[in-house]
C-alpha cells in the first residue's frame, strides 16, 4: 500500500515537472521564432534591463517601441555590456533577426552599438 502511494506520488510529481517544461520553454527566447534575414533596427533607448534569463533593450525607432533582446547575462558581460552602458535617451543600432509574427516588434539581436560603441553579443553568429 505505501508502495503503491509513492509511486502515484512520483507519478504526479513527473507530470507536474513535465507540465512546466513546456512554459520554461516558451519563456526562453531561442531563434527559432527568428527569420534568417538579417535586420536592423536604430532609435533611441527608452530602457534597458540586463538580466536573467535574457536582457531586453526598449528601443523607440520611427514605427514605434520595439524589444531588442539580447542574449543571456553571460553573452553580455563577455561582450563587456553592462545596464550602465546602455542609458535611456543613447542612439543605439541592433543587428540581428526580425521575429516571425510580423505584428511583433522584436528582434534578436547579435550585435548592438550604442552611442558608437560596439558589443557582440553573439560573435559566432555574425
Amino acid at each position: 500500500m505505501i508502495t503503491h502511494i509513492l509511486s502515484r506520488r512520483r507519478a504526479l510529481a513527473a507530470l507536474g515537472l513535465a507540465a512546466l517544461l513546456p512554459a520554461a520553454a516558451a519563456a526562453h527566447h531561442g531563434w527559432a521564432g527568428y527569420g534568417s534575414e538579417d535586420f536592423s533596427l536604430t532609435g533611441t533607448v527608452e530602457g534597458a534591463t540586463l538580466g536573467n534569463p535574457h536582457g531586453v533593450v526598449k528601443v523607440r525607432a520611427a514605427d514605434g517601441v520595439w524589444d531588442v533582446v539580447l542574449g543571456p547575462p553571460s553573452n553580455q558581460r563577455r561582450a563587456g555590456l553592462t545596464e550602465d552602458l546602455v542609458p535611456a535617451g543613447a542612439a543605439v543600432t541592433a543587428y540581428g533577426h526580425r521575429h516571425l509574427d510580423p505584428g511583433r516588434r522584436e528582434m534578436k539581436t547579435e550585435r548592438l552599438v550604442v552611442a558608437g560603441r560596439t558589443f557582440d553579443i553573439y560573435p559566432d553568429r555574425l
